[in-house]
């Protein structure tokens, strides 16, 4: 669904169809892919924001513990992946719960060590996930009600912990 027209189409006709038949579609989905199975116990969880952080710190610490090393025709992929939990978080957590988002954020900067030292990047691949993480985080602050000040403080930390530049978006917000 590259264009809004094939979205439009789409949620036209899925807004058509009962609510049985698109459950069943749903969790034959599920039980033939991990991460609809996955967004599905998210859902099930939207309520519950140390639950949903719960979910989300999961795939970080994997992130942590995996030892692998991503060779460079592996690393588009692999930023995908980073892409696409930055989006998630962003999408599912940071409207209704700004300041647990703010932390999972910060949780996955915290990765740029791990991450940076175990992936062939020559593509630039994976650096965007972080700086996108970091416009998240400061969005995550300001909507949970940090003052200025606070945002300067906490990001000083995260910055002085920057050991390969992937988190100087934070910069903007060091009060000078």
């Amino acid at each position: 669904m590259d264009d809004i027209s094939a979205k439009e189409d789409v949620t036209r006709f899925l807004a058509s169809q009962d609510a049985q038949t698109l459950a069943q579609t749903l969790l034959e989905l599920a039980e033939d892919y991990p991460p609809v199975y996955q967004r599905l116990e998210r859902l099930r969880s939207q309520n519950d924001p140390a639950a949903l952080t719960d979910q989300f710190t999961l795939r970080l610490k994997g992130w942590q513990n995996d030892d692998r090393y991503v060779r460079s025709q592996d690393a588009a992929a692999f930023g995908r992946e980073l892409d696409m939990w930055v989006a998630q978080v962003q999408r599912e957590m940071l409207p209704r719960f700004p300041a647990e988002a703010m932390k999972l954020f910060a949780a996955f900067m915290e990765l740029d060590v791990r991450v940076f030292e175990n992936v062939d990047d020559d593509g630039g691949y994976v650096g965007g996930a972080f700086e996108v993480a970091c416009e998240f985080w400061l969005t995550a602050a300001r909507a949970a009600g940090c003052t200025s000040g606070e945002i300067a403080g906490r990001a000083s930390v995260l910055l002085a912990a920057d050991r390969y530049g992937a988190r100087a978006l934070l910069e903007s917000a060091i009060i000078r």
